[in-house]
């Protein structure tokens, strides 16, 4: 019997070591997205989303490879705040299929446009939010449809130039499979999180790699030109003082001095690139600000 033991023991300690090695593959789910799903057919592929609240449309669009679970806490404070969201699943997430071929930033704006037009009425303005890479969709979708448009909000605004070589490493290494626990934590905490900034459990998953890599392929496909002004309606612009990816100076800054007329730029303290876990409160009070005086105006 106390072989028994002893063997139950061993294995119990050798599983203890594997996970402290090995955590589960980067694009196991992270969460489950708040609200109604739903899903859209369009050409060959399903489209899924998410819906929350009654109000005015606010469609909502996440990072790269990430989840619309990412905009839980948002969602939330904007349907108490009487908004109805949209959160989008990215290509290759949840409902949404990838597409069979090559796809542009702007095919992606054209799926996003088609959910829009299934859940608005005719004529009815929408708000987008795009975080980081959905920044970069938000701007396609809102420069495409400028007519449809209420406003748009950029949390974490890259694109305009390149990544600074070592987030950029880090960034792509978050989304290896082969990387161990401690590697792939250090890995998102440099690359998305401010200094003694906690990542969350369902930060450490959730990180799709084959949405990534369209993503990726997605963002060579059309120039800055395209669709880096987002269109003509107001903006709001919020920079994390912390981000690696898109520092302030990259970023939200020349944005804000090319468009004075038009960007508001709000600077979040103590926030790295992942923004949304980091300070939820300061950024839902800097949107429903920014959104209540678009609508007053």
């Amino acid at each position: 019997m106390k072989y028994l033991f002893g063997a139950a023991a061993l294995i119990a300690i050798l599983a203890v070591i594997g996970y402290s090695l090995w955590m589960p593959l980067p694009d196991t789910p992270a969460r489950d997205a708040v609200g109604t799903a739903k899903m859209l057919e369009r050409d060959d592929r399903t489209l899924g989303y998410h819906v929350t609240g009654k109000g005015p449309p606010v469609l909502l669009l996440a990072s790269a490879g990430r989840e619309a679970s990412d905009f839980n806490e948002l969602a939330l404070a904007l349907g108490l705040a009487g908004y109805r969201t949209i959160a989008f699943d990215a290509h290759g997430i949840g409902s949404t299929t990838l597409p069979a071929g090559p796809f542009t930033l702007f095919d992606m704006a054209d799926d996003v446009h088609a959910i829009v037009d299934a859940e608005t009425e005719s004529g009815e303005k929408v708000t987008v939010i795009g975080h980081a890479f959905g920044n970069r969709l938000a701007r396609a979708f809102a420069s495409r449809h400028d007519n449809h448009m209420q406003s748009v909000i950029l949390i974490a605004s890259g694109g305009a130039r390149p990544i600074p070589p070592k987030a950029d490493t880090a960034l792509r290494a978050v989304f290896d499979p082969r990387r161990t626990v401690a590697q792939r934590t250090a890995d998102i905490d440099y690359a998305f999180f401010a200094d003694g900034n906690e990542i969350p459990d369902y930060w450490l998953v959730g990180w799709h790699r084959h949405t990534a890599i369209l993503q990726g392929k997605a963002k060579g496909t059309d120039s800055y030109d395209q669709w880096g002004a987002g269109g003509t309606t107001p903006m709001l612009v919020l920079q994390a003082a912390e981000d690696t990816i898109a520092p302030p100076e990259d970023a939200g800054i020349p944005l804000a001095a090319q468009y004075p007329d038009r960007v508001e730029l709000v600077m979040i303290a103590g926030a790295g690139h992942a923004l949304l876990p980091e300070q939820p409160d300061a950024i839902a009070r800097a949107i429903l600000d920014f959104m209540e005086k678009q609508n007053d105006s």
